[in-house]
């Protein structure tokens, strides 16, 4: 009954989220583009966030800047991106432009002095991500702040799960990880920006890049990637068979350790075995995305097996469900396997088990959040710490990693027998 009644609270907070009031020094963001995500990912975690005012949109279409502008309270609609860059009252742009679009607009809101919050992927390729994270603009002193905008990584839960692997006395080195991620078929339409190659589309550039983004830091070294695959889009746009619907690689560090990387935007089939396969293969069909990670053996010490000459040993599995929207629900799963070897045999065997949530930071000190947060809020309040040069929870992303992250994709795509997505011409 608490969990029900703590899980109804959240939704309704999110729901209705309390709206202080803003103070003077207020940041005040402009969107670049009238974007789908834009009210789940700033318009409305700005709503509770006393230092932040949706103050400014700018969109290709008049008409359609002005009704989004209506319908999310936003007082000024500017005629064009770089208007909007022109206006002194503005202070931070949110870019959720078509990723071919990012590295142009980006690097213009840094010459106009403005602070970038930045959609995953950053640029369309390694070549775009290296010439602007390396831009003087972004790498001079009190240069503005530019993040590329991987929200999951500022939540409390992400980063419970990522002490379990790589902080805690019986964590193991790690050994084996995957991350799956499934869409189910038919929500985005083929003809969706998602899949033309010209705006840097692909599965492996929107919904995979998240599932490599957790590979990267689960393994906690920039792996090879031993193997790719793809399922392409029928030709419908120019270029597409460039274009990944899903992606599967596989990758390996030098130390050993390998992962999986799975993500689906069109998934279908997989249903229960009793209902005929020829009548659910294409059935649309989706599950919780979900990150596993198996560690190796760790010798614990200071117990009473070691105090008797005996080894006592542990092997961690931890598997984190649905990390991209953990708000709503989320649950880690420890298996912690015990094994006590006596002169190189095993004498006794046991495991333990734990159910971890992590809806807020268990150490408040240094930490600012609640349970009703999103990931998203918990994003928009490291976004405005740095801006406003306070500490924060020390969770960030730098621009060695938003680079090392292109990277990576364009390896995947290569490994794959696909080329990288095209450059802007205006980073030539």
């Amino acid at each position: 009954m608490v969990l029900f009644t703590s899980f109804l609270h959240r939704i309704y907070a999110l729901i209705n989220p309390p709206s202080p009031k803003k103070q003077d020094d207020a940041l005040r963001f402009g969107l670049l583009g009238a974007s789908n995500i834009a009210p789940m990912a700033l318009i409305g975690p700005a709503k509770s966030h006393p230092e932040v005012i949706i103050a400014a949109v700018a969109a290709r279409d008049k008409k359609k800047a002005e009704a989004y502008a209506k319908k999310h309270n936003i007082p000024v609609v500017h005629l064009s991106y770089q208007e909007l860059l022109d206006d002194p009252a503005i202070s931070c742009v949110y870019i959720a432009l078509p990723n071919a679009l990012h590295f142009e607009w980006a690097l213009r809101a840094l010459r106009a002095g403005k602070h970038v919050l930045l959609e995953k992927p950053s640029c369309s390729n390694t070549i775009e991500a290296r010439a602007l994270f390396n831009h003087p603009l972004a790498t001079a002193p009190n240069a503005p702040v530019l993040l590329e905008a991987f929200h999951y990584r500022f939540h409390p839960a992400w980063q419970t799960f990522l002490s379990l692997i790589h902080g805690d006395r019986v964590a193991g080195p790690v050994k084996h990880a995957s991350c799956q991620q499934y869409l189910f078929k038919g929500y985005f339409p083929l003809d969706d920006i998602r899949f033309n190659y010209s705006l840097a589309g692909g599965c492996l550039m929107d919904f995979g890049t998240y599932s490599l983004s957790c590979l990267r830091q689960i393994l906690g070294s920039e792996p090879e990637v031993t193997e790719a695959s793809y399922r392409g889009v029928p030709p419908v746009l120019p270029d597409a068979e460039q274009v990944d619907l899903a992606i599967r690689a596989t990758y390996r560090t030098q130390s050993g350790a390998t992962g999986v990387l799975v993500a689906d935007l069109a998934s279908s089939g997989g249903w229960p075995s009793f209902l005929p396969s020829s009548w659910t293969e294409n059935w649309p069909s989706a599950g919780w995305p979900k990150c596993v990670v198996e560690l190796g053996e760790k010798a614990v010490d200071g117990d009473s097996a070691s105090a008797t000459g005996d080894i006592h040993t542990v092997q961690r599995t931890v598997t984190m469900w649905n990390f991209l929207m953990p708000t709503i629900y989320h649950r880690i799963d420890v298996l912690d396997m015990h094994t006590i070897r006596r002169n190189g045999s095993v004498v006794q065997t046991w495991t333990e088990t734990k159910q971890i949530k992590a809806y807020d930071w268990p150490d408040k000190q240094g930490h600012v959040g609640e349970q009703w947060w999103t990931t998203y809020r918990y994003q928009l309040e490291e976004f405005v710490d740095r801006v406003k040069g306070r500490p924060g929870s020390g969770v960030w992303i730098d621009g060695a990693d938003s680079i090392a992250q292109m990277e990576a994709v364009d390896r995947t795509y290569e490994k794959a027998g696909l080329k990288p997505r095209p450059t802007s011409e205006f980073a030539i």
